[in-house]
Order: C-alpha cells, then structure tokens, then sequence
C-alpha cells in the first residue's frame, strides 16, 4: 500500500475509537467473534447495556445478512461483487455498514421494503416484525425483510441504504445503521461505495484501527488464519506476521488515536500494514532502529538476530529483535517511512508474506 493511501485511510476515520472493516471470506464462525471484540470495546467504554444489546442485534444481523443473501458463487477475496463489512465506533454514535452483492430480480422488492419502513413509526415495526414471524410462508429474502425491519425498530433511527450496478445481472446493495443520536453519523450522506473501490483494489481482507487489546488480537489472528486457508492452497505466515506486527506495536511508543493495522491479499501474497502515530519522544529512537534492521541483507540478519538472542550485541532492545523477527519471515525487506499526521510523526510499516 502507498503510503500516502495509508495515511489518508488513516485520516479517513479520525475521532473513532474504533474502526473494524472486513472483506473476506465472510464464514459463518466469523459472528462469534465480531461478538467477542464488539463486547470488549464497548464494555471498555462504559456503554450502556442497552446499547451493547442494540448494537450487538445490528452487527450480527448485517454480517448474516451477507452471509445469508449475497449472491452465491459472488467471488470471495475478489472482484466487484466483493462483500464489505464495517463498524464505527465514536462515543455515542456506531455505525454499522454492510455492501453485498443482490440479483437484479431483487432490487425492486429491497427497494419497497426499504422505503416502506422509512414512513412507519416504532409500534409499527414491531407489529410488521411480530406478524412476519407469525407468518409460515416466508421466502429466504423474506427473513432478510424482517432482518431490515428489526434492524430500523432497535437502532431507532432511519436506514441508509444505495444500489450501485455492477453487470446486467447484479448490483451492489448497501445498508448503513446508526445505533446512537441521529445526527450522529460518521459517514458522510453518500455511502462508502469509494471505500469498497478501495479495497477492490488493494486486495484489503480487513482493516482495524484503534487500540488492540489482546481479546481482539486473538479474534483477528484467528480470522486471519482461516481466510488466508479459503485463498491459498499452500500454509500462509500472514497471521504470524501479524503477531509480530503488533509486538512490535507494543515497543513503538505509539501516540495520537492509536495504531491501525491492514492486511491484504492479492496474487497469493499476504501484506501486513502498521500505520501509527507515534510520540515524539518515540520517534527518533523507532527511525534508528528502523534504519538498523533495514540496512541488513539475508545473512548480515540472520547474525545479527542471533546475536540480539545470545545477549551478544549493545544497544538492541525488544523493538530492534522484534523487527529482525519481522524481516526474517517477510519476502523481500520490510518497507517504512515516516510521515506526518496532525503534528505527529506517523509511521508507516509494511511487510509482505
């Protein structure tokens, strides 16, 4: 990834305390742990029970949605059809976006049902809601109707949603929730159909952004480890790579809203990206070390690694032997610089695997 790209996602979602965004194989065991690191941010915030039940009923309903209704044989890792999946957090205000690809046979129905529950009030909803699980004859798109309906009851505030054509046959349908004040959406009013371009093009499986407790980053790394097994035929270090990443993490000195971590696939190639404010009184001591490991060919790191373990070399802490062990397992050299992000130096690390 540019590093220029890297800081603009960065930037992109500044003032959320969290940012989760997936666009993988979308497995079904996946729901568990949205669950498990949705529950760990929000009980870290002091939320409310009742938000924590609300948004919790959203997140599950929007990622089974995908699971459930986009169109089958709809590519996994690629191609315009790929699913998306996004939650914001910010204070009060969180924002679930979800973008599958639907038939065209059944934009017109969606369409109605949407437009039908932005006239209706809450007793309404929940009547429509009680009568549609009453009903035997349901279709499968007719769950995902009450899905939508219940999702509207609980958040409380009006759905977005958009339809992008992609062929004669399909279009992109997305649906965006606020769980929170009404006026306190994260998105601008235009859906982020330019972020599901985004990671069309870089191959992105998931992004997060904020801080990375280590219930999520066992979530993550689990993730990682099965949607890497869907693409590749052969082992993948990718989430290997990510453990180290976020030791490294830990011995940055990390600043500002805290560290945002991509990875991405594409050309059975995994890219592990770090793109983290960092303090200023860090910033020195990270471009030395950086510098150091960067400046070591295949052997020269080798050595020098095994030198750090035996307590042969000064001066090398657990930033420098966590960056060797980075490199060592990368193709090719790991890739950084430094920028710069409201005053703070920001670093970018990438390594591919």
């Amino acid at each position: 990834m540019d590093p220029a790209l890297a800081l603009a996602l960065y930037e992109r979602f500044a003032g959320d305390r969290l940012t989760f965004l997936y666009s993988g194989a979308f497995l079904d065991e996946h729901t568990a742990r949205l669950i498990n690191m949705q529950e760990e941010h929000l009980e870290s915030e002091g939320a409310s029970r009742v938000t924590r039940g609300k948004l919790t009923f959203v997140l599950v309903e929007a990622y089974q949605n995908i699971v459930r209704h986009r169109v089958k044989g709809a590519s996994i890792m690629n191609g315009a059809d790929r699913s998306l999946f996004l939650v914001r957090n910010a204070g009060q205000a969180h924002e679930v976006t979800a973008i599958n690809a639907v038939a065209g046979a059944e934009v017109e129905a969606l369409r109605r049902s949407l437009d039908r529950l932005s006239g209706l009030d809450l007793g309404e909803m929940k009547r429509i809601f009680l009568r549609g699980l009453q009903n035997e004859a349901r279709t499968e798109r007719g769950g995902a109707g009450l899905g939508l309906v219940e999702m509207a009851r609980r958040s409380g505030n009006p759905l977005r949603h958009a339809f992008v054509g992609i062929d004669e046959q399909h279009q992109l349908f997305a649906l965006q929730v606020l769980v929170g004040p009404s006026d306190g959406w994260l998105s601008t009013e235009a859906l982020p159909m330019d972020l599901h371009q985004l990671v069309l093009n870089e191959g992105i499986l998931l992004l997060h952004r904020g801080t990375l407790p280590a219930v999520t980053q066992e979530n993550l790394i689990r993730m990682i480890e099965l949607d890497m097994a869907e693409v590749r035929s052969g082992p993948s270090r990718a989430d290997q790579a990510f453990l180290l990443m976020m030791g490294a993490v830990a011995d940055l000195g990390v600043g500002g809203e805290g560290p945002m971590v991509t990875v991405a696939h594409r050309k059975d190639q995994a890219t592990i990206t770090l793109a983290t404010p960092l303090t200023n009184a860090s910033a020195g001591r990270v471009e030395k070390a950086l510098d150091m490991v960067m400046a070591l060919d295949g052997p020269a790191l080798q050595r020098h690694y095994r030198d750090t373990l035996l307590g042969r070399t000064d001066g090398a802490g657990g930033l420098e032997l966590g960056l060797m062990d980075l490199a060592r397992r990368s193709i090719g050299p790991l890739r950084a610089r430094i920028l710069s992000w409201r005053e703070m130096p920001l670093l970018v690390l990438e390594a591919d695997v």
